[in-house]
Formats: structure tokens, sequence, C-alpha cells
């Protein structure tokens, strides 16, 4: 089972390699709001992704009992009661759905996943920091300050809301800190260094391939199951079309079974092409491909460049960032309403 966040929350063994930055490597000033960020992105996202599939499969439910009633429930006695309870069915389901909307959960999920990512990235961004430290107690009161200040603008900045994630711009929120010309301790900046590296740079390429084979996993299933369903329905529908011009009145009661069956898969095919554009998987999969792209031709330009430290983590932490302000964009596009 993959672990997630360990860049923010590292085990134990990796704190002790870095020892002299530990500061750098777990620090309750970003630990804890990145803590609160991610418990209440989780749950918005748990709570919109979990009842707006719901509300999906509850209205989906009602509008092909209604679409049954009308072509092959036979007139039987309480059929009125079945036709009030799926009626029923359906308005839980769009009210589900105008919950989601007043309710402004995906919002929700979206402000505190940005707010979680650019936590980490304030965390991350202050590893420059060890270059001009002298010693574990002036890279801490360096660390200490940069963290405290750049949190109290981040909750100044998210207190705008959802404008937050409309102006947000990867350059500007970036610091520059400036580079020195040579390190004032070694083994902290040296240090530093692999952490950064290790903790931020090959970690976002893990995470990022990781997520990429479970999407191609999924996507099997996706589209062989999309394409089925469009496939049973054009099917059926020429067969309900052949056996009306072939057998006419005789048939009508097969007529109509055809009918509902090919109605259902392209509801079915319909309310799946909702479901699978709100997780977001294909989209998801090209950003991060592209994203995996961008790091490393990034950190192979830097190379060759004989870039400083201080310029790698301004380029990597910008375009970090960058995904990030995909992903809200993208995000902020999906629903769950037919």
């Amino acid at each position: 089972m993959r672990k997630y966040n360990l860049d923010m929350f590292p085990e134990p063994d990796v704190q002790k390699l870095y020892a002299p930055v530990g500061v750098l490597v777990i620090n309750p000033l970003v630990n804890e709001p990145f803590g609160v960020f991610e418990a209440k992105a989780v749950r918005a996202k748990g709570l919109y992704h979990r009842w707006g599939r719901i509300g999906i499969v509850l209205v989906v439910l009602s509008t092909l009992f209604t679409v049954a009633e009308a072509l092959v429930i036979p007139r039987i006695d309480g059929l009125r009661l079945m036709s009030a309870g799926m009626i029923l069915l359906g308005v839980f389901g769009i009210a589900i759905q105008l919950y989601l909307l007043s309710a402004r959960v995906k919002q929700t999920w979206l402000l505190n996943r940005f707010g979680a990512e650019r936590v980490r990235s304030i965390k991350f961004q202050a590893f420059p920091l060890a270059a001009t430290a002298a010693s574990a107690d002036d890279l801490t009161a360096r660390v200490n300050a940069f963290y405290t200040a750049e949190i109290t603008r981040l909750n100044m900045e998210l207190n705008g809301g959802e404008a937050a994630l409309s102006t947000f711009s990867s350059i500007s929120a970036v610091k520059h800190l400036a580079a020195s010309p040579a390190a004032a301790n070694a083994a902290i900046f040296g240090a530093a260094e692999e952490a950064y590296r290790d903790l931020r740079f090959k970690y976002q390429i893990s995470f990022a391939q990781g997520e990429i084979q479970a999407l191609k996993d999924a996507a099997r299933i996706v589209y062989t199951s999309s394409d089925l369903l469009y496939l049973l329905g054009a099917v059926l529908t020429v067969a309900a079309l052949a056996s009306k011009v072939a057998f006419g009145h005789d048939a009508e009661h097969l007529s109509h079974w055809i009918d509902f069956l090919a109605v259902a898969s392209f509801i079915g095919g319909l309310s799946k092409t909702i479901l699978d554009n709100a997780s977001l998987s294909e989209t998801s999969q090209t950003r991060y491909e592209n994203y995996v792209q961008r790091l490393e031709e990034g950190d192979a330009e830097l190379k060759a460049d004989g870039a400083g430290f201080s310029m790698v983590v301004r380029r990597i932490e910008r375009t970090a960032l960058e995904e990030l302000s995909e992903f809200c964009q993208q995000a902020l596009r999906i629903s769950y309403r037919l």
C-alpha cells in the first residue's frame, strides 16, 4: 500500500539521515497547517465524490424506471406506489446535486487542496537558507522566520476564497532567496541539497509516476466499459427498428423491451461519461505525464547550465505550483449533474 505525504512527514530513519537540517525536514510551523488543510481537503473531496455519485445513480434509476414504466412494465397493483417511490429517489438525487452546488463542497475541497500544496511548496522553498546558515541554531532561526512570514501571507491570500485560485501566479508564489557565493557551513548546506533532491524532486517524480500507472490500470476498465455501453446501445437501436419493420405489431412487446434496453444503455453510457469526467482520470494522467517531463527536463537543463541550489529550488517549485494551478482549473469545471 502506498504511503502519501512522506515528503512532509518522512520516516524516522530519513529524519536521522538529514539530522543536520532537521528543522527543514520536520517543522511544526508547516506540518501543522498542512495537516489542517490536508484533512479538510480529503474530507470535502470524499463528500463531493461520494454524494455526487450517489446523486447520479438515484437520478439514473428514476429515469430508467420512468422509461420502463412507459415501455415494458405491466399495469399491476402497486405500480402507482412504486412510481411515487422512484420519483422520491429522483428528487433526492437532484437535492443532493443542489446541495453540493449550494454548499460549495467542490470549492471547499479545491481551496484546501490548494492551501495544502502551497504549504508543501513553502516548506521546500526554505531549503536554500541552508547556504547562509553558519550553525544549526542559525538555520533554525532563519527557517522559522521564513515559515512564519510565508504561512501568514498564505492565510491572507486564502482569505479571498476562490479568488486565490483564479489570481494565482506560480512566479510570484516562489520566493527569491539570495544565493550565497560560498556555503557558510558545508555540512549543513550539503545535507540540505541532498534532502531537497530526495524529499522533493525524487519524491514528486515517484509520486507522479505512481499515479500515472494507477490511472492507466483504471483506464483499461473505463474505456472498455464505455465502448461496450455505446456499442450495445447502437446495436439495440438497430435491432428495435429491424423488429418493427420485419414483424410489425406481432413483435411489439419484444420491440418495447429492445427500445428500453437501448435507452438504458445510452443513459448508462452518458452517466458513466459524467462520472469519468468528474474523476479527472484522463486529464490527470496527461497532467502528471507533462509534470514528470517538465521536472526531468528542467533538472537536466539546470545541471547543464551549472545552476546554483537556489535557482534549482525556484525552478522546481515553480513547476510544482504550475501543476497545482492546472489541477485546480481542471477540477473547477467538473460536476455531478446530468
